[in-house]
């Protein structure tokens, strides 16, 4: 065998054996599934409850908007 196939099985053989050392020691270890949840939003501005989704200035607009062609119709 030449010197290149040599160093190939080496390289080859040291990342088995980390392959291995690795799994014998991450053995019977489990992680459970709620490590992997990312973590909760933390709200950074104070909001009305009951206003998160509703922008009661465009309502308002849209409304006003409405009576006027209501009117002109």
């Amino acid at each position: 065998m030449s010197t290149a196939s040599w160093i190939l099985s080496g390289v080859i053989a040291l990342v088995v054996a980390a392959i291995a050392f690795e799994a014998y020691l991450k053995r019977n270890r489990r992680t459970p599934l709620s490590k992997f949840q990312p973590k909760p939003r933390v709200m950074t501005e104070k909001v009305e409850l009951g206003q998160e989704e509703a922008n009661t200035k465009v309502v308002n607009r849209i409304h006003d908007k409405n009576e006027r062609l209501e009117k002109s119709n």
